[in-house]
Order: structure tokens, then C-alpha cells, then sequence
């Protein structure tokens, strides 16, 4: 399917472009050559960007005054009449979205986010429609996407002459290809505020010069949601690879939950619905997780939930909860809209929910075995409750034939849809593991003491249980105490 992708569509004189080094001028846009950093292993066949015209780029205006896309104002740089008699106020941040490949603007996920920043802030959004550059074949629409970002550069600097915006109010948000235009364009303008990229596409970027990617230099800020950075041989779209001053990897940054992320369901899926000619059909079953960034950042902003994301080394070493504690020291930075709101830098990790609404809240779950008992085989059960919520009954333990010995720390980190505030009970159950090997292990299980810790408030709440005795399938309710045990 990749191969079909790239290899689509392709004409005499496109082959003759991978072979010799062109270069094609577009008069205030400037000239683009195929040469080096352009043409390397990660782009063995590089094609020159198509004209303007065919790529046929448009800026499209919404305000609070003009917020469906029947009020739309099409903005062109350098007239000068269209951009007075529009709704554009220079005083205002402004925010593109840029879509990529084989999307457009009319996109709901496009619509959906216009509304949302509208709700959010008082700001100019302008939607840029590069869809006749984004068709196949992939190779094409890629080198489209340097004139597309030299076009948002011209309509930036063109606003800031004659509206007096300053260069960081503009906030470009991008996803797969378009996550690259912004690069492009950022590079070509001093002190851009912001670029956002939606899961950055992978093929013919991923560990290129920085002159042909994303990269932490396009803009003041530059913040990155990675949500399928699985390699393109088991059909991932979206770079892996750091990019940003913030990377964000929700749930590993690959395969997201709630998707179909088998390679086979991929691939038999896009094969399935290429052949049915059905657009959305192709992007459901290659695209879930792909598009699952756009999702994560939309909610972001204006839930409630903070979308709380942690450094660390990596998400294995997250999933642990040993990197909770980074917001104590005030490392954490909130994905999404708000992420220049943090100092935090470097790579953060959290997990999210299968569906809408995505956002999670983060609890650590820690319980001590107690050094008087003997070894125990079984399952533990946990629930809690805290002043503002709480959580239905889990399986702690991994399997339910778990090997418990004196001392031993279960943990779990655990995802909640509300916050909890501060656990005021614990309720523990045990369950002895039957086997013909059974009376080898002790009918009971002692609690030495528990800990549990919130994510995103700060709270702990510990439990000094005293070693109490949990029988066979019974339960025991522990109450929080008042300072560590």
C-alpha cells in the first residue's frame, strides 16, 4: 500500500527529477532545489514542488464575527483591500490550521477546532486550503509542502506590515504534512511564536536535516503530539522522532487505544476501502491513531482536565508511576493548547482514555506486603474513594496466580475520567489462588501499609494498615491516616 502510495500517478518527467538535481524559482516565494539535505536516504526519489497555482493555496478568515464557514473571508497577501474590508484586527493572536495529506479544510475535525479556539479566545483563525498539492502521489505532496510554507510566511509578514500583528501572536497548528509546512514557514520569520504539530508525518522526514523537517528552531515554541509513531513498515504515519522544545507521547505515542492497530486489520482495511473508493473508509482503518492527536488537541482546549503529561525517561519507565512526583517539582506540562503554558522540555509521557473525552486524570497505587507474613499466591482487588470521587474495584496484582512475598510492592498507576481529591478510604480484597499445589501457600495476606498518589494534585494519602489480615476472598476497608506511617 506505501509503495502504491509513493509510486502512484508518477510521469516521465518526475522520474527524470529523482535522477538530476533541479531547482524551479517562484518568483517572491523563492527557488527549490532537489540537491542535498533534500536528496538523501531518507528521500531517495525527491520531486520539485509543484506552481502555486496548481498547488492553489487559499487563506481562509474566521472570527468571533464570522465563525461558520458560510461567513468565511478569503484572505490574499498583498491585497490590501480584501484584508481592510475583512474581519482581521493585527491586535488579535492569530492561528492557522494547516491540514495534510489527501485533507483539506472542510474537514470537520478542521471545523471543530475553529470553534473551539473561537470559544477559547478572541483570535483570528485562518484555515489554509492546500488540498490540490496534498493529492497523490505522496512524494509530490510533499515537496508541495515548501511552497505552502513559504506561502504562510508571505501571508505573515504581509499581516504584520499592514496590520502591525507581531510575528509572536502567530501560532501555526499542523498535522501529518502540515506539521512540516509550519516548520517551513517559521523558518522564514524572526521570532515566530508557535508551532503545534499534530503527529508529524514520518515518510520522508523522519531522521532528515533540520532544514527539511520540524525542528525546535521554527519557532519560539514548538510543541509536538505524537500518536502513531510506529514504523511505516507496520504502518505508522507519524514521526517517532523528538522534533520539538515539548514532545508529548500519549500511551507510548504509538497505536492508540480504541483503535484497530492489528497490521493485518490495517492493511486489509485500507486495501478493502481503497478498492470501494472510500476516502474515509482508507483513513479509519490506516488513519485512527494518526488523526488521534487532532482529537487530543481540540479537547485540550477547553476541558477542564488538564491533560497532564510528565517527563521521563520513557513510557515504559511512566507506566511504572515512578516520574508522578515531576509535578511536584513543577516539571510537568499540560498537552495540548495550554503547553506553553509549562517550562517543563524534552519528552512527556501520559495515557489517556479509549474515547472521547480522552483526558485523564493519574493516580499511583503502592501496597507493601507485610514482612510478617508468609508467601501468598492470589489476587488482590483494590478500590478507593476520595472527597470528590472514586474508583470501581481493579485487580491489582498482574495475574491472579501471583507470587506475594514479605515485602513486596504492588503498584499500578491508575486513569480516572474525574479527579478523586484526596483518597480518604481503601478497600483491599484477596483471593487465594486454588491448585492441587494450594496448601503450600498461606490462606491469608497481610497488609504492611499503602500509598497512594495523585498526579496532577499533589495529594497523598497514606494508609498504615498495622499488618492486618486479609482471609481468603474477604476485604478490608482502610481509613487514610493522618501523616506517613
Amino acid at each position: 500500500m506505501l509503495l502504491y502510495l509513493i509510486l502512484v500517478a508518477i510521469s516521465v518527467e518526475q522520474l527524470n527529477g529523482w535522477l538530476l538535481s533541479r531547482q524551479v524559482c517562484y518568483g517572491e516565494l523563492g527557488c527549490f532545489s532537489t540537491d542535498s539535505p533534500f536528496r538523501s536516504l531518507q528521500r531517495p526519489l525527491t520531486l520539485l514542488p509543484e506552481t502555486p497555482e496548481a498547488i492553489g493555496t487559499e487563506f481562509l478568515l474566521y472570527t468571533r464575527d464570522n465563525q461558520t464557514p458560510d461567513l468565511e473571508e478569503r484572505l490574499i497577501a498583498g491585497d490590501a483591500k480584501r484584508l481592510n474590508s475583512s474581519h482581521y484586527v493585527g491586535s488579535r493572536p492569530t492561528k492557522f490550521i494547516v491540514h495534510g495529506f489527501t485533507h483539506n479544510i472542510r474537514e470537520q475535525w478542521v471545523q471543530n477546532m475553529i470553534t473551539e479556539l473561537l470559544k477559547a479566545g478572541d483570535f483570528n483563525v485562518i484555515a489554509v486550503d492546500w488540498s490540490g498539492g496534498a493529492k497523490l502521489p505522496y512524494t509530490q505532496a510533499t515537496a508541495n509542502t515548501r511552497v505552502v510554507g513559504a506561502q504562510i510566511a508571505q501571508m505573515i509578514k504581509y499581516l504584520m506590515t499592514e496590520t502591525g500583528a507581531a510575528s509572536t501572536d502567530m501560532h501555526i497548528i499542523g498535522h501529518s504534512l502540515g506539521a512540516h509546512i509550519g516548520g517551513y514557514a517559521g523558518e522564514r520569520i524572526s521570532n515566530m511564536g508557535r508551532i503545534t504539530a499534530l503527529d508529524p508525518a514520518e515518510p520522508y522526514f523522519e531522521n532528515t536535516d533540520i532544514v527539511v523537517r520540524l525542528d525546535p528552531t521554527d519557532a519560539d515554541f514548538v510543541d509536538v503530539i505524537h500518536s502513531d509513531g510506529s514504523s511505516i513498515l507496520s504502518l505508522g504515519l507519524g514521526l517517532d522522532q523528538a522534533v520539538g522544545h515539548v514532545d508529548f507521547y500519549p500511551n507510548s505515542g504509538a497505536d492508540q487505544p480504541g483503535c484497530d492497530n492489528s497490521f493485518w486489520s490495517k492493511l486489509g482495511g485500507t486495501i478493502w476501502n481503497a478498492a470501494l473508493l472510500d476516502k474515509y473508509g482508507v483513513e479509519a482503518a490506516i488513519g485512527c491513531s494518526h488523526t488521534r492527536a487532532i482529537e487530543f488537541f481540540t479537547e485540550s482546549i477547553n476541558s477542564r482536565c488538564p491533560f497532564t503529561a510528565y517527563p521521563c525517561k520513557d513510557y515504559e519507565t511512566f507506566q511504572t508511576g515512578s516520574c508522578l512526583k515531576s509535578c511536584q517539582d513543577g516539571d510537568c506540562v499540560r498537552m495540548g493548547y495550554h503547553a506553553d503554558k509549562g517550562t517543563g522540555r524534552g519528552s512527556m509521557y501520559l495515557m489517556t482514555q479509549d474515547a472521547a473525552p480522552f483526558c485523564n486524570y493519574h493516580y499511583l497505587l503502592n501496597i507493601t506486603s507485610s514482612n510478617l507474613q508468609k508467601t501468598a499466591r492470589g489476587k488482590v482487588s483494590v478500590s478507593f474513594t476520595g472527597d470528590r470521587g472514586q474508583v470501581d474495584t481493579f485487580q491489582l496484582t498482574p495475574e491472579e496466580s501471583t507470587s506475594i512475598a514479605p515485602g513486596d510492592h504492588l503498584t499500578k498507576l491508575i486513569r480516572t475520567t474525574s479527579p478523586l481529591g484526596t483518597v480518604k478510604s481503601l478497600t483491599v480484597e484477596f483471593e487465594k489462588y486454588q491448585s492441587l499445589f494450594a496448601w503450600v501457600y498461606t490462606d491469608n495476606w497481610k497488609v504492611g501499609r499503602a500509598i497512594v498518589t495523585s498526579g496532577e494534585g499533589n495529594y497523598t494519602s497514606y494508609f498504615c494498615t498495622s499488618d492486618a489480615t486479609i482471609y481468603d476472598t474477604d476485604s478490608k476497608v482502610f481509613a487514610a491516616s493522618p501523616s506517613a506511617c
